[in-house]
């Protein structure tokens, strides 16, 4: 029985990481507004989120 072994890469800022599906369009938009601000897309998609959910929590 063969054994399968995982290389997981720990971060030293403790993010973690999440599959999601997006449009195409979306994601193309997404990155070329990351490299026009000189910022990761993950950045920009974490802002985001934390807008959102602070919003909802009104």
């Amino acid at each position: 029985m063969a054994t399968e072994t995982r290389s997981i890469r720990k971060r030293s800022d403790g993010r973690k990481s999440l599959l999601v599906y997006m449009d195409a369009a979306l994601i193309k938009e997404l990155k070329k507004v990351a490299v026009d601000d000189d910022r990761n897309a993950y950045e920009i998609v974490e802002e985001a989120t934390k807008e959102w959910l602070l919003r909802r929590l009104k």
